[in-house]
């Protein structure tokens, strides 16, 4: 292998490098915002059984009214 060859391989090398150090930071963000969404969604669903509770007192309550 001459110089030529080591010197490809070494830029070679050094791509994948700063790719693969791309691609973990992109991993570590991707994972910050799935967290985040993860969190949203629960508290999406808590809020959405909390409205419907709420719905349905008020449907019994209506129910109570007309039945007066």
């Amino acid at each position: 292998m001459n110089i030529d060859e080591l010197n490809q391989l070494e830029e070679k090398v050094n791509k994948m490098v700063n790719q693969l150090k791309a691609l973990k930071d992109e991993n570590k963000k991707l994972k910050s915002q799935l967290d985040g969404l993860k969190e949203e969604s629960s508290v999406n669903t808590e809020e959405r059984s909390q409205i419907k509770q709420k719905v349905s007192a008020l449907i019994e309550l209506l129910d109570s009214i007309e039945q007066e």
